[in-house]
Parts: structure tokens; sequence; C-alpha cells
């Protein structure tokens, strides 16, 4: 199997459907108008969680003005041929995107767009076009995919460790939202969204079940460590039953874990109240989650495991919510792309 049918596989339908941004809030704080804007590339930061292309416009009248075009992680740029090569300071590009809701000097690029070559490079002395701006797949240079992995450790555990990626299936049922919640839901708006507004990092749910974008895992004799590309998230998990070290709530909470059987098991509490997902979804500081992690190889695919999360909230919720997660082992040479969120740029008053 090659690098690009694999990834294909795995990531296609996720990454290209136009539903595929709705896990981000940045999606929501824009409109379905399409613009273009041209310009001299101040920045590029191939960085997660958001690509962005940072230029400066000048109008007609002489007015320079600086304008952010965000994107998609890096991930699914990357599966396009991107990398932090593919544009560079000083380059004169025309992009196309979606307006922003507030009337920032922001647009939103999308993975039609960005894919179709549509993103030009002009010469700026007469708008010429140099060269359409897209990303280039060189399979000689591709990571190798890997047909197989053992199901356990020598020890008899289940072998997760390694770099996955999000899977060709998956199943989220509707959050079962009291009265509290669902007022909380209707009220939601993504440009509150902290994680948008702010850059402040999303909490476990959001982080574990909800990011389609790498995750490495590393099995120890005494813990479990995973590491999140997207919002650079880490999670060091003992396996001996320790209690808290404080009352105190946390992003990620704390956790107890075990081996039963095929499966790797982890229990989280004292979580802060955050937001499920981009898309809203409220928890209260009263959630506790369930993971179960187990196995589930595919012979079409390769190695892959299941995440259950079974997510309880009486301060949000009538009944459990549960989320299945498939993640598929990566190929090898796979390096995370490093964190660099971007705030927002301010819209008009």
């Amino acid at each position: 199997m090659t690098y690009t049918h694999a990834l294909a596989i795995c990531l296609g339908v996720m990454l290209t459907a136009p539903s595929a941004h709705a896990h981000h809030a940045w999606a929501a704080v824009f409109t379905e108008e399409t613009m273009e804007i041209e310009g001299v590339v101040t920045e590029y930061n191939f960085k997660n969680p958001h690509v962005n292309i940072m230029l400066s416009v000048t109008d007609e009248d002489g007015v320079e003005t600086e304008w952010m075009a965000t994107g998609p992680a890096a991930p699914p740029f990357r599966r396009w041929g991107w990398t932090e090569n593919t544009i560079a300071v000083g380059q004169y590009l025309q992009l196309t995107g979606r307006k922003s809701r507030t009337g920032a000097p922001m647009i939103v690029m999308v993975g039609d767009d960005i894919q179709s070559g549509r993103f030009l490079e002009l010469d700026p002395a007469d708008g010429s076009i140099i060269r359409k701006v897209v990303g280039t797949v060189n399979e000689s240079q591709a990571p190798v995919v890997v047909a197989s992995l053992p199901l356990t450790l020598g020890d008899g555990r289940v072998n997760l460790t390694g770099t996955w990626l999000g899977g060709p299936r998956g199943r989220r049922d509707p959050p079962p939202l009291n009265e509290v919640g669902a007022a909380l839901q209707a009220d939601f708006d993504a440009l509150n969204d902290p994680a948008f507004a702010t850059c402040s990092d999303p909490g476990l749910v959001r982080q574990v079940a909800f990011t389609p974008h790498p995750m490495r895992v590393m099995q120890y004799d005494d813990r479990v460590v995973f590491e999140y590309e997207e919002h650079g998230g880490r999670r060091e998990i003992y396996l001996d039953g320790r209690g808290p070290d404080t009352s105190e709530h946390s992003r990620f909470g704390h956790h107890v874990a075990r081996y039963e059987g095929d499966e790797l098991i982890i229990e989280s509490s004292q979580l802060l109240g955050n937001l499920a997902s981009g898309g809203g979804n409220a928890l209260s500081d009263q959630t506790t989650t369930i993971e179960r992690y187990r196995r589930v190889d595919d012979p079409e695919v390769g190695p892959m495991f299941e995440m259950s999360m079974a997510i309880s909230d009486p301060g949000h919720l009538t009944d459990t919510w549960n989320i299945r997660w498939l993640k598929v082992f990566a190929p090898e040479g796979l390096d995370f792309v490093e964190v660099d969120c971007k705030l927002p740029l301010p819209g008009n008053p």
C-alpha cells in the first residue's frame, strides 16, 4: 500500500468534505461569501492549530492593511503536499477565502480552494501569473506505511505504542443535553470560543475525542503517555491507582488507568468546565469520562485502534454521551508540526 493511498483511505472523507471544518470554531466565524485578496507575504506559519498566511494588502488609495488568511491545521495541508517552504515571505499572492463575520481583515481558506489551484503567485509589476500555489506530493520521498503491528506488547498488554492518524470511521452520538446544557448551546457563538478568541488550550473531551489529527502513544511499565499534535496536549497517566495530588480541577483532570483484557481503560475526573468541541456543547466541572482503547486492525487499512469515550455530566447532560473514534497507525517518519496559535485580527467596532 502506498503512503498516499493509505492516507486517502484514512483521512480523505473527513478532510475534504464540506463539513470537515465543522469542529473548528474559526469556521463558524466566517461567512459563506467568497472574496479575493492580493498582497505581499509578511509571515507564513505552517503551524498548528491553524496554518496562517499574513499579507500586506494595499488598496487603491495606497493604504496598507495587514490581512490574515487562516486555514485548517497542518495535517491536511501536509496531506495536500504543502510544507513550510511552499510559500516565502516577500512573495506577492492572490488568495481566495470566505469573509469574516466581524468585518476583520481576515479570510478562511477551505480545502476546495487550497487544492484547486486558485491561489496564485503574481508579478506585482504587471499582475502576470508566476505560478499556482499548490502542494506537491512526492511518492519517492513519502514515509513508508507500516503493514502490520503486533497486537500486544511482550507482557500481553494491548499494543498502542506509536503515532496514529484519524481513522476512516467513527461515531459521535448527539449530546443528550439537559435544560441547562440546551440553553447554553442555544446561546453559543463561535466568536466566544476561548480556543478561537484567546488561543486557550482545549479541555479533555475536545482534545481527545474531537480532533481528527495525529496523536502519539508511549507505553511504559508504570504509565502511559499521550501526545496530541493539533494543540500540543500531553497526558501522563500512571497505572498504580494513585489519587489526585490536589482537589483542584484542571484541563485534563485526574486519571486512573488500568489494562483489562485486551483494553486500556482510563477514568478521568476533576475536569474544568469546557466546550466539548468547536461547535459548543459546554460540559460542566462535574464531568467524568471513561476511555477504552483496543486494537481493531483492518486488512485494507492496516493497524488500527478504537477509542470509545463515555461522558457523564449531571450538570449539562441527561444521560451518558458516547463517542467512538478510530485511529490508523501512521507511516514511519511522520513528525508533529509545532503549535503556534495566532489570535484573530480585530473586527470593526
